[in-house]
């Protein structure tokens, strides 16, 4: 015999959409702490525009402005971030290399940032502390 089970669906969708919800403004606060920190390191750098870091795609070019990249490898960049994102991410990496080096850091920083929650700190160490 197969007894039928109720499903209350409404809850259901509901905690979805909540679980929904939070994993968006959990996103939305990471991009904003992350966008923060890059126009912050922009400024220690005296690049201008800084706010391009709150810009998707802007943010690519302010990257390169910052690790005193060519206009060329921010055309890579871009177009490599719709066809093969891993090429956008060694490129990212090898500029935040640059643009820790020119803060005082050690180059290795730039290579931190590939480890998940603690890039957030390499991020704030670098726009906010001194070597």
């Amino acid at each position: 015999m197969i007894v039928a089970q109720a499903v209350e669906y409404e809850v259901s969708t509901g905690m979805s959409v909540g679980l929904f919800l939070v994993i968006m403004l959990l996103a939305l606060a990471m991009y904003v702490f992350s966008a923060f920190c890059m126009m912050k390191m922009a400024d220690r750098l005296g690049v201008e525009n800084g706010w391009f870091a709150f810009v998707p795609f802007l943010n690519l070019w302010l990257l390169c402005k910052m690790g005193d990249r060519e206009n060329s490898w921010f055309i890579i960049m871009l177009i490599c971030q719709f066809c093969c994102g891993i090429v956008t991410a060694v490129m990212s990496i090898m500029i935040l290399m640059d643009v820790a080096e020119k803060l005082g850091f050690e180059r290795w920083w730039g290579i931190l940032i590939i480890i998940p929650i603690f890039n957030f700190y390499v991020l704030y160490k670098l726009a906010f502390t001194e070597p």
